[in-house]
Parts: C-alpha cells; sequence; structure tokens
C-alpha cells in the first residue's frame, strides 16, 4: 500500500530510519561512533538538537519514500552535523 494511504500507525509499522553515528566527535558529549537510533514518528530521545535540525528534512525525504541522486544507494542519505567538528551520520531507510 502506498504510505499516503496508511494511516499513522500503518506508517510507523511499515517503515523506520535507522540514524547511525559514522564518524567524528559530538562537542556535546552527546552522540558516539557506532551509536544507532531509530526514528518511527517523532524526534527520538536523547538526540542532540543541533544534529536533529541538520537531519530533518533529509529524514521526512527518505520516511516518504524519497531518494537523492547524490547518494550510490537508494533510501540512504549522510549528513554532517552542523558543528564543523561534529558527527557525520547515516540515515537509512528500513521497510517492513
Amino acid at each position: 500500500m502506498a504510505w499516503y494511504r496508511m494511516n499513522r500507525e500503518e506508517r510507523n509499522q511499515s517503515m523506520r530510519i535507522l540514524i547511525t553515528v559514522k564518524d567524528g566527535e559530538c562537542q556535546g558529549g552527546v552522540h558516539k561512533v557506532g551509536q544507532v537510533i531509530t526514528f518511527e514518528s517523532t524526534t527520538p530521545e536523547g538526540m542532540c538538537t543541533g544534529a536533529w535540525n541538520a537531519i530533518a528534512p533529509y529524514l521526512l525525504t527518505l520516511r516518504f519514500g524519497g531518494n537523492f541522486p547524490w547518494e550510490e544507494e537508494k533510501g540512504v542519505a549522510t549528513i554532517h552535523c552542523p558543528d564543523p567538528k561534529g558527527i557525520t551520520l547515516e540515515l537509512r531507510r528500513v521497510e517492513g
């Protein structure tokens, strides 16, 4: 079923986004390399607001089936925290 025909609960069960800290150092000490956070429908608990604001538009694009032409793999986005010395996050759409 297409995502726009699903109710909120069906969308939450059918698709989630895994947020993985791939590289760097969180200047606020909130995130560590290797940490995995799951996004389903609301801001994940413990997510740094700076990183969240940087990734939110990409999360929503992935959540609703979009892809990014500059990424080699569909359903994936790599985003850097706005802090110049910050972390690199991989967003990965997981269906089912």
